[in-house]
């Protein structure tokens, strides 16, 4: 009979350890060297993106979270560069009218 010993992180720790993947890139690497499974460390950080802590919250309601959050950063990301693009031509516009 084998026994399994549970190592209890503390939120601290967790997003310590978080972050480090986060900075690092590797599920695999820092799981390993914590010695936690890689699917754990990945739950903790989609649980981080989302509600800023490596646990679901006991109170979150579903709508608070935005499910696709790729999605929603990419849109934005998109959004953004045709703002700047405006921005830009609207510059220009401005210096030519300014030298005319």
């Amino acid at each position: 009979m084998s026994t399994r010993f549970i190592r209890k992180f503390t939120e601290e720790e967790r997003v310590a350890i978080v972050v480090e993947a986060l900075e690092c890139g590797s599920n695999a690497l820092i799981a390993s060297k914590y010695n936690i499974n890689p699917n754990q460390l990945s739950n903790w950080k989609n649980n981080y993106r989302r509600y800023h802590q490596t646990t679901k919250p006991k109170d979150c309601s579903e709508k608070e979270i935005i499910q696709d959050y790729k999605k929603a950063y990419l849109k934005a990301i998109e959004e953004n560069k045709e703002k700047d693009l405006e921005i830009a031509v609207l510059r220009d516009l401005l210096k030519k009218r300014g030298n005319s």
